[in-house]
């Protein structure tokens, strides 16, 4: 065989991960559930968002999860069990923190191309602006002739067939 490794392995490696991952689902089991909440905003994101490089989900995940690290933290430290998980769930004002957080990461995400956009308006109209001012002292300097226009009003092509 070209590989070395057969399907089985594969299981094999799937068996091996179940293993170490379903007794550390039980450890963390109030963290667990307390992301699972928590977090939907940002798996609602990452549903929804269809984008190539899927800007939505970590721009309300990096938000939502700053909403969601100070309770996280008092989860950790004070009391790590399932039913201080809860009570941080069912706190108004936590939720209110978390989701508003992501709240602002929807309107930042849904907002930020529109800004870019005006920003890039205005930029452009003043490059626009000082190259027309720019041709404007060319033309100054050199005469109407730079555009392709001789002073007589006699086009060029015409100017060149009465010369012969």
């Amino acid at each position: 065989m070209a590989r070395g490794k057969t399907s089985g392995g594969a299981i094999g490696r799937n068996i091996g991960l179940l293993i170490i991952f379903v007794p550390l689902l039980f450890i963390f089991l109030p963290t667990v559930l307390f992301l699972a909440i928590a977090m939907l905003p940002t798996f609602v994101a990452v549903v929804i968002d269809k984008g190539p490089k899927r800007y939505g989900g970590m721009t309300v995940g990096g938000l939502n999860f700053a909403g969601a690290a100070p309770y996280l933290l008092d989860l950790w430290t004070i009391d790590h069990s399932v039913p201080h998980a809860l009570t941080l769930l069912s706190d108004i004002f936590a939720l209110i923190l978390i989701f508003g957080s992501s709240a602002f990461g929807w309107m930042l995400f849904a907002g930020t191309p529109s800004v870019v956009a005006a920003v890039a308006a205005m930029t452009s109209s003043r490059r626009l602006a000082t190259l027309k001012s720019r041709q404007k002292e060319l033309l100054e300097e050199w005469g109407p002739e730079v555009r392709g226009e001789p002073d007589d009003g006699v086009e060029i092509g015409a100017a060149t067939a009465k010369s012969k």
